[in-house]
This record gives structure tokens, C-alpha cells and sequence, in this order.
């Protein structure tokens, strides 16, 4: 089979789905969908074309297709396919299955696409009304909820221990949440902040990109962990840091949303909140209780690990397919 998508990214259920995949005996074509190449990026830069919008990309994704020929194509982050495709791509198509998997929202799909895919598996129930209109009601049987995952090997447990009594924030502090670091500080709420635009004078090395296994001793040494999605890429569902937290033994704080009961159970497998008042009220008064800290943590690896892997995914995609 092969999976198409885009690689190199910081967030990595590219090369996560490929690695769950081979594990389970399947032979994969891992295809990146950047533009590779001078001529590729060319197209890019003058006309905006990327990834498979791109003809560059398109001739080179065909060719590899063509040679390899797989038993089903799975797309990352796309809920169709380009219109006007050539001789070489519709023979493709019609020889094979193939599927999308959508791991940021999709409030509309883009132009110029055509609904091409047998199923499309959504991340986050908010994908859903622009699927409907896109493929039509009468393809509702084949839209599938899929949330994200974690790859357990990047993500490793620590070694039983103490937790600081404070929240940890890991990641790219954009303004919406530093706005939200503020507000909660002036409530009293002990957090740290970690990654770009962590602001810290006095520890500026908080200020960079951590490696995975920085991530996850973070995510295990600290009471638990504030998750704040972007807007826009996640609305309704879990965001893979959601997935990576109770993975590394840590506890999870998410947002209060509708998919999140689809996958833990709140208040036992991990914390979740409605906003900063709540925090500071619920939450806080549980950062010094380590033993129901370390039974959230312990209950939410559990559940990641029996059911919210990338391995979990991929043979959730190979039988809906028929090929599990």
C-alpha cells in the first residue's frame, strides 16, 4: 500500500501511520507530497500550487504509484482529489481503493477538488457538514470517525517519581494562548511554559523547540499538562498531544469538547476543563494530590495503549477496507 502525505513536519502521524503499518507486515510506499526538486518548487512559488495541486508533484506521486503498485492509497489531510486528473491517475484511482484520513478541521474543502476517495476517516466531528456537502448525504455510511494517536516509542514512560505541583504548557506559544497564560497566572495558577515564544527572560532555553523525549519528561514530571489546541485546526476532537500526554505518564487538562468522551473517560482517564475560572477552581486544588494524579496517569495510559495507538489506526483503516 502506500500513504501519501507530508513529511518532515513537526508533527509526525506521517511517518507514525508508515512505521504502524510495517509493523503489521504491510509493505508501504511512504510518498511525500511537498514539492521536491527545482521544477516542483518553481510551480510553487510562482503559481501557489502545493502538494498534489501541484502537476510537478502530480507526474512524480503517479510515477512512483505506477511502479509500486499498491493494494490501497491512503491520503493525509485530504478529502478529495484534484480535478482533471490525466489518463495516468484515473487508471490509478480505478485499479485501487482509496481513502482520506483528515487530521486538521475542515470547515470547507477547497476548490477544485473532486470526491473521489471510497471513505473518508475525520479526526474531529467538526470535518463532518463539509463532508456531507462535498460527497452528498447518500455517502454518509462511508465517512468514519478516526481520532488521532500516539506512537508509543516516541512518547516513553518515566521512571515512577515526583510530580511538580504546577501545569505545563509544551509548545508554540502563539497569542491566543499566551493570552491565555496570563489570565491564568492572574488567577494564581502555577504553570510553566515551554517552546517558542515561551517569553522567559530569566530561562530563555525554555524558549526553543523540544525533542520528543524532552516532551514526554516534561509531560511526566509536572502535575499535568495544559492542552490548548489551535484554533481552527481542532475544534470538536482530540489534538495528538491529547494521545502523547497520558502515553509519557502524564495527565492531560483538555478542553471541554464533544469527541473528547468518544475516547476517555473525564475526571478518570484525564482532566478536562471549560475555561481559565475553572482551572484555578477545579484543578488547581488537585495539583498537590499525587496519588489521584498518578491514577488519572495511570488510567489514561492504559486506555492510550489498548486503544489509541497509530497501530490501533492503521488496522482500523485496513478493515474498514477489507484488507484487516
Amino acid at each position: 500500500m502506500a500513504v501519501l502525505g507530508k513529511t518532515r513536519s513537526i508533527l509526525t502521524w506521517f511517518e507514525d501511520l508508515v512505521v504502524a503499518l510495517r509493523g503489521l507486515g504491510c509493505q508501504v510506499e511512504a510518498i511525500g507530497t511537498q514539492a521536491e526538486g527545482a521544477s516542483e518548487k518553481l510551480l510553487q512559488r510562482r503559481d501557489g500550487l502545493r502538494d498534489l495541486d501541484n502537476p510537478g508533484v502530480r507526474e512524480r506521486v503517479a510515477t512512483r504509484l505506477g511502479s509500486f503498485a499498491p493494494d490501497l492509497v491512503i491520503a493525509l489531510n485530504r478529502a478529495g482529489l484534484p480535478q482533471g486528473l490525466d489518463g495516468a491517475w484515473e487508471r490509478l484511482i480505478d485499479r485501487v481503493p482509496w481513502v482520506g484520513w483528515l487530521c486538521d478541521n475542515l470547515n470547507r474543502v477547497p476548490p477544485g477538488q473532486d470526491a473521489r476517495f471510497a471513505k473518508v476517516f475525520y479526526f474531529d466531528s467538526g470535518c463532518l457538514p463539509a463532508l456531507r456537502e462535498f460527497y452528498g448525504e447518500h455517502r454518509a455510511d462511508d465517512f468514519a470517525f478516526l481520532p488521532l494517536a500516539v506512537n508509543p516509542g516516541r512518547y516513553p514512560c518515566r521512571a515512577p517519581g515526583g510530580r511538580k505541583p504546577a501545569l505545563v504548557f509544551v509548545g508554540k506559544c502563539s497569542p491566543h494562548r499566551r493570552a491565555l497564560f496570563q489570565e491564568l497566572r492572574s488567577l494564581g495558577v502555577p504553570l510553566e511554559v515551554y517552546g517558542p515564544g515561551a517569553g522567559d527572560w530569566r530561562r530563555p532555553w525554555r524558549s526553543r523547540r523540544f525533542n520528543a523525549a524532552q516532551v514526554a519528561r516534561l509531560y511526566g514530571t509536572h502535575a499535568a499538562c495544559l492542552n490548548l489546541p489551535q484554533p481552527g485546526n481542532t475544534e470538536r476532537g482530540l489534538n495528538l498531544r491529547a494521545f502523547e500526554v497520558p502515553c509519557a505518564g502524564g495527565v492531560s487538562l483538555y478542553p471541554e469538547v464533544p469527541d473528547l468522551a468518544r475516547c476517555f473517560e473525564p475526571g478518570t482517564e484525564m482532566l478536562v476543563y471549560r475555561d481559565a475560572q475553572d482551572i484555578a477552581e477545579n484543578i488547581v486544588p488537585l495539583l498537590g494530590d499525587s496519588g489521584k494524579l498518578d491514577d488519572i496517569a495511570e488510567a489514561g495510559r492504559c486506555r492510550v495503549l489498548a486503544e489509541h495507538t497509530f497501530e490501533h489506526r492503521a488496522r482500523s483503516i485496513l478493515e474498514a477496507i477489507g484488507l484487516g
